[in-house]
C-alpha cells in the first residue's frame, strides 16, 4: 500500500515500509513515562533538599536562641551538636559544664528549650533538645558516628 504523502512519512531501510510520523506507539507511551518519571524524580529531589535546607536553617537558629537563652540564665554551655533524623526531625545536643547541669537552676534552662520547641515545631519541622553534661567519657567520635554533623561553639 503506498504511503499518503512523503512529509508525514520516513522511509524505512525496507523501500515497502514507512514510519508514520503522526502516529503514536507504544514505545513512544513508555519513553513519554519514563521521561515524566525522571523529572517527577529530579522536582521531588529538588524539592527535599529545598526543604532540608530550610529545616537545617530552622535548626540551627531555634539552637542558637536556646544557647542565648542557656547563657542568660548564667549555665554555660561548651557546645551544641546537630543532627537530622529525617528531613523534618532534628535532634540538638546541648552539652552543659557539669556544675550547672547538676544545679537545680538547670531546669529553667531545660523550660526554655522545651519553650522554643513548642514555638518552633511545626507539620514540616520538628526539633528535640537533649541535655547532657560534658565529662571526660564524652567521645567526640561516638557523637559523629551517631550522625551528629553540626558542632556549635557559642559567640
Amino acid at each position: 500500500m503506498p504511503a499518503t504523502t512523503q512529509s508525514k512519512a520516513q522511509r524505512l531501510p525496507q523501500d515497502s515500509w514507512e514510519k508514520q510520523e503522526d502516529v503514536i506507539t507504544q514505545n513512544d507511551v513508555i519513553d513519554a513515562y519514563l521521561h515524566g518519571r525522571k523529572q517527577g524524580r529530579t522536582d521531588y529531589q529538588i524539592a527535599m533538599n529545598n526543604l532540608f535546607e530550610a529545616n537545617l536553617t530552622r535548626a540551627q537558629q531555634a539552637s542558637e536562641k536556646l544557647y542565648e537563652d542557656l547563657k542568660n540564665l548564667s549555665i554555660s554551655v561548651d557546645s551544641i551538636h546537630l543532627k537530622a533524623d529525617a528531613v523534618t526531625n532534628f535532634m540538638a545536643l546541648i552539652v552543659a559544664d557539669t556544675k550547672n547541669y547538676l544545679d537545680d537552676n538547670f531546669l529553667k534552662g531545660i523550660r526554655a528549650g522545651r519553650k522554643i520547641k513548642t514555638t518552633v515545631d511545626s507539620s514540616d519541622f520538628i526539633i528535640n533538645f537533649i541535655f547532657t553534661h560534658n565529662t571526660k567519657t564524652l567521645n567526640e567520635d561516638f557523637l559523629d558516628s551517631d550522625g551528629y554533623f553540626l558542632k556549635y561553639y557559642g559567640q
